[in-house]
């Protein structure tokens, strides 16, 4: 669908006609032929057919228009009307369990109904907050309830697939609880809440999905905290919402390379957790809180996750003006997590633990995306560097690499002098000697630096004249410059910096890196993890390696020499 027009100041008068475009074409999508068996469900794009969370989302966009306009009965009757198709389809498309389909993926899906009733009890929430009960409502309501009474039953026996979707669930029944308090869901509400939330001591959900699930978690949560007197879940949302400030970008943006989730290694801002952050400022008031709402909706371009955003404005009212200074240069490690974030105002930068990503580096439009090791030495498990253990202090933190993740390896397989049938091949490996080299153990040392990160890189043990690359992965779009090099690289083309320093330009943002090394001029290395949609930096060497290089990041023209 077109983009709405954008609204970046979070009021609800500058985003209803943000909301009125968006219902306004959603209108296109809703099947009025009288003769289609899907007649009031709106269409899905993305899939081409019939879709119940298109229809139950238009519905609820549509209320809340509704509602935040005050319309009469007169003005709102064509919008009530296609509310009614629309309600009246989604009981047909129930069913007989009371779960709704996500045509795509889940069928008979107890967490995709838990979705639609959070947001369809979220109507009766507000219409009888504002009065809006009467005759003109009453047909959408009345079908809406039996859609929500049916889908408790679904809910209730339905189960899940992932951590979220239990709390998706269990606010759904609680929701729904308190709209029509004869519905009985105690026994299951609490069979849920006796798992404990899924929450660390650092603040992370178990899928650590700032980009998406993070919100779904919160605003669950939020939901059980008011309908079911849950102290424990607003201080779970309170938390996580602290832990993600921290993980977020100069630009709004998320940092989302610890996500489980479908989220991972995108770059996207974290507008899901605007509402989150009003709705826990209305429980407990955090002026914190609601300047990150400000500023999370302020790099808002596209004006993405509209419907929570103005169910938060219409239950909470306009927040307050920005009142507390959001963090802008910290340096925060989280051990349990595996990861050390690094703010400089418009630098950002994570470390990781347990992965072969070591790092990833925002300035303004500028990113690097990751920073890998590897050595051609009995393969990933054995090559690449991998961080199993990271200490941070005073700044300074060192990742170790033991080189040890694949049994057997580094070595070589010995006769057993019998002979062995391909049935029994992989039994023999208990069974033979190995010759034994040692393990590439390795140590990566960062220091952090006025605008970058400072590096020594060193093998603690080896085996001499082993092939090594260190990669900088570029997103495609830049500007690569170096001493006697300027060309705009395409993604999978490789760069080897033999010497000096190189920097990738981005508008008027340029991150810096060197000094160069070209011990070999190997194109892909083997055994190295490829990076085909990036533009790749390459320093290479032979081990031994004792090597210091650093990254620096600045905006606008830099001479040389005053770097």
């Amino acid at each position: 669908m077109p983009e709405s027009p954008i609204a970046h100041s979070l009021r609800l008068s500058a985003l209803l006609p943000v909301l009125a475009a968006h219902v306004d074409e959603l209108c296109h999508w809703q099947i009025l032929d009288p003769s289609s068996p899907d007649v009031g469900a709106l269409v899905n794009p993305s899939y081409g057919c019939a879709d119940n969370k298109s229809s139950s989302s238009f519905v609820t966009q549509a209320a809340f228009l509704l509602l935040a306009t005050r319309a009469d009965d007169a003005d709102a009757a064509g919008l009530l009307a296609r509310m009614d198709a629309a309600a009246a389809y989604l009981l047909t498309a129930q069913r007989p369990s009371g779960n709704i389909d996500l045509p795509n993926v889940n069928i008979d899906s107890g967490p995709d109904t838990g979705f639609t009733v959070q947001q369809l009890c979220t109507i009766f929430e507000l219409a009888r907050r504002e009065g809006r009960t009467g005759a003109s409502w009453q047909p959408v309501l009345e079908k809406l309830e039996r859609f929500i009474r049916r889908a408790v039953e679904g809910m209730k026996i339905g189960g899940f697939h992932t951590p979220n979707h239990r709390w998706v669930i269990c606010s759904a029944l609680t929701q729904a609880k308190t709209l029509f308090p004869d519905l009985e869901v105690a026994a299951v509400v609490e069979s849920y809440l006796a798992e404990g939330y899924d929450i660390d001591s650092e603040g992370a959900f178990i899928e650590r999905s700032v980009g998406v699930y993070d919100a779904v978690n919160d605003r669950s949560l939020l939901f059980i905290h008011e309908n079911w007197d849950s102290p424990a879940a607003l201080e779970a949302v309170r938390r996580n919402l602290d832990f993600c400030l921290h993980l977020l970008h100069a630009d709004g943006t998320a940092e989302t390379g610890l996500s489980r989730r479908q989220d991972y290694g995108t770059r996207s801002v974290a507008t899901g957790l605007v509402h989150c952050y009003l709705l826990h400022n209305h429980f407990a008031p955090n002026p914190l809180f609601v300047s990150a709402a400000h500023w999370l909706w302020d790099a808002n371009a596209a004006g993405e996750n509209l419907l929570w955003t103005v169910y938060a404005l219409l239950k909470c009212g306009d927040p307050t003006p920005k009142a507390a200074a959001l963090p802008t240069r910290y340096s925060r490690h989280f051990p349990h997590n595996g990861i050390w974030r690094i703010r400089q105002e418009r630098l950002s930068a994570s470390i990781f633990q347990d992965a072969t990503r070591l790092l990833s580096l925002v300035h303004g439009q500028a990113e690097l995306s990751s920073l890998k090791i590897s050595q051609t030495y009995f393969g990933g498990a054995c090559g690449h560097f991998y961080g199993e253990e990271l200490t941070v202090e005073n700044g300074r933190g060192v990742l170790t690499s033991r080189g040890t993740r694949r049994p057997r390896r580094p070595g070589y397989e010995l006769p057993l002098g019998r002979p062995v049938s391909p049935e029994e091949w992989n039994a023999t490996f208990a069974q033979r000697g190995l010759y034994e080299l040692p393990a590439a153990r390795s140590t990566l040392t960062i220091s952090e630096a006025e605008g970058g990160l400072d590096f020594h890189y060193r093998n603690t043990q080896s085996l001499d004249k082993v092939a090594v690359q260190i990669a900088f992965d570029f997103p495609p779009g830049g500007v690569w410059e170096s001493d006697d090099t300027r060309t705009v690289p395409l993604a999978g083309q490789p760069i080897f910096l033999k010497r000096g320093y190189g920097q990738m330009r981005y508008g008027s943002d340029v991150i810096r890196i060197g000094p160069g090394a070209s011990a070999h001029f190997m194109w892909p290395m083997r055994d190295a993890e490829p990076a085909p949609g990036h533009v790749r930096v390459l320093l290479t060497f032979w081990t031994p390696v004792d090597f210091h290089f650093q990254i620096r990041a600045f905006r606008g023209i830099v001479k040389e020499t005053t770097l």
